[in-house]
């Protein structure tokens, strides 16, 4: 399998409790890098966009970097119903485990800090650096009241993947590229692949 005629680096699974962990390894350096993705992500599909692929291969200069998707989005498996954030962590650690992995800088992304907090407080031990990306202390991009969370929870159920909703929520994340067809249309079908409805609701009221 190939990314835009590259190999694409090589799949494999990680186990927590019977349930299959997509991930990949890349690079060679003396430091590992695991990268905690933010909502969802697909270890094939984004190989394909040269914004996420460019983003990869320079972190794999530096490091021996590991990718992941999380459990019920990508190539990961749901594992029946949704996981606790701690169940969640453990799938990290299976990651770890299984890449060979003893100490590495843990990279979390928006809704992957949280996980990548949660594991360096679990296992110090296990964890060289903590990096945070689009992290927030707080639900400040949505209001936390029940009537406020309910309303966003209902556009997630009706709009997950449909096109005129990935437009808008493009557009307000990235309003620089909402001009672009093919970014928009990367960023829908992303979207689509990441993560199915059902989890996208589960995923975000969690």
């Amino acid at each position: 399998m190939e990314s835009n005629g590259s190999p694409l680096p090589e799949i494999r699974y990680a186990r927590n409790g019977g349930v299959a962990i997509a991930y990949q390894v890349v690079g060679e350096g003396d430091v590992d890098l695991v990268y905690v993705p933010e909502w969802t992500s697909n270890l094939v599909y984004w190989w394909e966009y040269p914004r996420w692929r460019n983003f990869y291969l320079r972190l794999a200069r530096s490091f021996r970097l590991i990718l992941f998707d999380k459990r019920g989005t990508g190539l990961s498996d749901h594992g029946g119903q949704f996981a606790t954030l701690e169940t969640r962590m453990e799938d990290l650690h299976a990651v770890l485990d299984a890449a060979g992995s003893s100490s590495p800088v843990i990279f979390g992304a928006h809704e992957g800090s949280t996980m990548a907090v949660l594991f360096a407080a679990s296992y110090p031990e296990r964890t060289r650096a903590l990096v945070l990306f689009h992290a927030r202390a707080k639900g400040s991009t949505f209001r936390t009241d029940a009537e406020s969370a309910s309303q966003y929870l209902a556009r997630i159920r009706d709009g997950w993947g449909v096109e005129e909703w990935c437009d808008e929520i493009f557009s307000e994340v990235w309003p620089s590229l909402a001009a672009s067809e093919d970014d928009r249309r990367w960023f829908a079908n992303s979207i689509r692949v990441g993560a199915s409805p059902a989890v996208a609701y589960a995923l975000n009221r969690a």
